[in-house]
């Protein structure tokens, strides 16, 4: 009479504890891992390559954020040329040189949306 259990028996069981507790390690790494920023960084190299074509295609049109876009950016573009268009449009806009100041007020919104923009979509250098 065999006893149970047997050496298969104990594989199999083991193969199937394994597989759970593994299950189970990678739900939890999945969980922690920041998924929408491998999304961002996805959607930065598609930026890039679409900007090699000359053609700019109508749907990257509306990827570029407002803030940018209020700037007259487009994204991909470093914290220097936000600063740079910010200085350009707050000497046109500032209230003491005649300018509107509730248009340079959303100039200044506009400005730090902008740098928090592009300071997220900088590489980190972290990788997972």
């Amino acid at each position: 009479m065999r006893q149970w259990p047997d050496s298969f028996d104990s594989t199999t069981i083991s193969v199937f504890v394994l597989a759970v507790l593994t299950m189970v390690i990678l739900g939890y790494v999945f969980a922690v891992m920041d998924v929408r920023r491998w999304l961002r960084s996805l959607r930065r190299a598609l930026v890039k390559v679409v900007h090699c074509f000359a053609d700019f295609p109508e749907w990257a049109h509306y990827e570029t954020p407002p803030c940018l876009r209020a700037m007259g950016l487009r994204a991909p573009c470093t914290e220097e040329d936000v600063k740079k268009a910010y200085r350009n449009l707050a000497e046109e806009l500032h209230p003491d040189r005649g300018g509107d100041r509730r248009r340079f007020m959303m100039l200044q919104e506009h400005f730090e949306d902008a740098i928090n923009y592009v300071r997220d979509m900088q590489p980190t250098g972290r990788s997972f």
